[in-house]
């Protein structure tokens, strides 16, 4: 590869996943977000926080030196010029707000010059995002899974405009991560790709047993566990606190 280098957009649990596996990986990667407070917590999140390179040395997967090397690939920053220039492609890792996102394309448009844009949406359309770039070909998403360092699983989504370089540029990194990818066409009149949307159908069975008095949310987490093999059910993967509608 020509270069080795990479720029994180957004520093949250997503965006410290994306660029720590980056950085294990050998590249380069500079994590940018918007104000130095947040500068500050996505640095201490890459380090210490779930799944960060503390818990990875901890765990014997990364030796103390294996550490400070990857630290030292990896930069945080709130210039976004400074982040993106010279890297072989940008990964956006930002809330998952579309208007948000639709900015920090038109963002990226003003600062970067031809390397591929990658949104991390777990959802939406390509096309709706790289609407907001002059070059809709550059954008395509890699959804990442949550917790990053440990999921295997990258959902690849091509919109119509998508060049095929900036595909397969998609699927050679997944390689290199030593993760797995599907890839597939965009679906503008749907919210969610493969995984979120067989997902959501199955939370709303669940939910509508549950409802209809058939079994207990345990009952049916149990089943399908047990049933299908599930690492969890759907109740108990909801988050504490989290009601579904």
């Amino acid at each position: 590869m020509a270069q080795q280098s990479a720029a994180v957009v957004g520093g949250g649990i997503m965006g410290a996943g994306i660029a720590q596996v980056l950085a294990r990986n050998g590249y380069d990667v500079s994590v940018r977000e918007i104000n130095e407070e947040l500068v500050d917590e996505a640095r201490e999140r890459f380090v210490s926080g779930n799944y960060g390179l503390d818990d990875a040395v901890e765990g014997g997967y990364l030796s103390p030196d294996e550490c400070d090397d990857i630290l030292d690939r990896v930069t945080f920053t709130t210039d976004l010029d400074a982040a993106t220039d010279g890297t072989d492609f940008v990964v956006e890792a930002v809330t998952e707000d579309l208007a948000i996102k639709g900015q920090v394309f038109r963002n990226l448009d003003e600062v970067t010059d031809s390397q591929p844009l990658y949104s991390n949406t777990s959802g939406f359309s390509v096309t709706s995002i790289a609407n907001a770039v002059s070059d809709p070909s550059r954008v395509a998403v890699t959804h990442f899974f949550n917790p990053v360092p440990v999921m295997a699983m990258v959902e690849i989504v091509r919109a119509p405009e998508t060049d095929d370089a900036v595909v397969e540029r998609a699927e050679e990194l997944v390689d290199e991560l030593g993760k797995t990818s599907v890839t597939i066409d965009d679906d503008p009149g749907s919210y969610g790709f493969i995984a979120n949307r067989c997902y959501g159908a199955m939370r709303e069975e669940a939910k509508k047993i549950v409802d209809e008095g058939i079994a207990t949310e345990a009952q049916v987490d149990k089943a399908l566990e047990d049933g299908y093999n599930l690492p969890v059910g759907p109740f108990s993967l909801r988050g504490i606190g989290e009601e579904w509608d």
